[in-house]
């Protein structure tokens, strides 16, 4: 860097240290107080049914209570009697039909599971389930864990 640019670099940085001295010693602005305006009545006036006294009464109940104290707004639940355990339930079928192939007298089913393609025909097992059946209307699986029928629709 050439002498010259650092002078006029050093100059600069002087002259905002030097602004920014005499821009803190100035004194803010001072306004006098001014006097509240004063207040208004805006409540409405109490009809003759309500005891304004209650009122005036629970507000100071309310101000022994403490505001931060914790509070349980979920709704009161009746314990229920002994609730037998849900029965377990197949999760639906994890299976996408594609389409069906015929060959001579063997139907076979195309399916995409995820990512996976399959080509299945009637009694094999794919993971967890068993092809029972191929109709023409459906595909009868088995979930072997829990021995559940499942189908699904062509």
């Amino acid at each position: 860097m050439k002498p010259m640019v650092k002078h006029v670099l050093a100059g600069i940085a002087v002259l905002g240290a030097l602004a920014s001295v005499v821009a803190g010693r100035e004194q803010p602005s001072y306004a006098p107080p001014r006097e509240p305006a004063a207040r208004l009545d805006t409540r409405l006036p109490a009809l003759e049914d309500i005891d304004v006294a209650k009122l005036e009464a629970r507000v100071d109940e309310g101000a022994k209570v403490d505001a931060f104290a914790p509070r349980n707004f979920s709704p009161v639940i009746p314990p229920q009697a002994a609730q037998a355990p849900a029965k377990p339930v197949a999760p639906p079928l994890p299976f996408r039909y594609v389409g069906k192939m015929l060959d001579g007298d063997k139907l076979a089913v195309f399916l995409v599971n995820g990512n996976e393609s399959l080509a299945v025909a009637a009694g094999e097992r794919i993971g967890e389930y068993r092809v029972e059946k191929i109709t023409d209307a459906e595909i009868v699986f088995t979930y072997l864990p829990l021995k559940t029928k499942q189908s699904l629709p062509l």
